[in-house]
């Protein structure tokens, strides 16, 4: 498997990615399969997160299939630049129980040391999604808060967990 940078040429399978996500898994997502962007959106995205201190995609690759990815972003406002979010972290299921998952969470965690003052990483997480949660409290993420109804699929309500990490340098 190999973990890398996505780039412009990676944004219709991100997408794709993305979408399949999104479908299999309305629960674990805040995003609907309706909000994904164009391809050629994801594609310029992707082009101006290459020279970015402020947001990244890493995908992991059997061969040249896309089988998981992880994007992280920090806010722009000086105040608030010192914590960076981890956001849609997949594997697909075929490829789940192999340590994928944890290979793109330490993966963003080791880019996330290189950028300037970054302290802090929060995610969000359905309370139902254990195996993930069990990954990110493996990492050293911890419980700040939970989130009540923070997700409602059809007539379904979820809760989120926000989850932080001090990260050490």
């Amino acid at each position: 498997m190999l973990v890398r940078v996505l780039g412009p040429a990676d944004g219709a399978t991100f997408r794709a990615q993305r979408l399949r996500a999104l479908r299999e898994h309305p629960d674990a997502f805040g995003r609907a399969p309706e909000e994904v962007d164009s391809s050629e959106v994801w594609t310029e995205r992707l082009r101006a997160y290459a020279s970015s201190e402020l947001d990244f995609l890493l995908g992991a690759f059997d061969a040249d299939s896309l089988v998981g990815a992880v994007g992280c972003h920090r806010d722009h406002g000086i105040k608030q630049r010192h914590i960076a979010y981890v956001w849609g972290m997949y594997v697909v299921p075929e490829q789940r129980g192999r340590g994928l998952g944890r290979r793109l969470l330490l993966a963003t965690l080791e880019r996330l040391r290189a950028w300037p003052d970054v302290e802090q990483v929060w995610l969000d997480v359905t309370t139902g999604n254990v195996a993930a949660r069990a990954l990110y409290a493996s990492c050293g993420f911890r419980l700040i808060a939970v989130k009540p109804r923070a997700l409602k699929v059809g007539d379904h309500y979820h809760d989120e967990e926000l989850m932080a990490l001090e990260l050490e340098r």
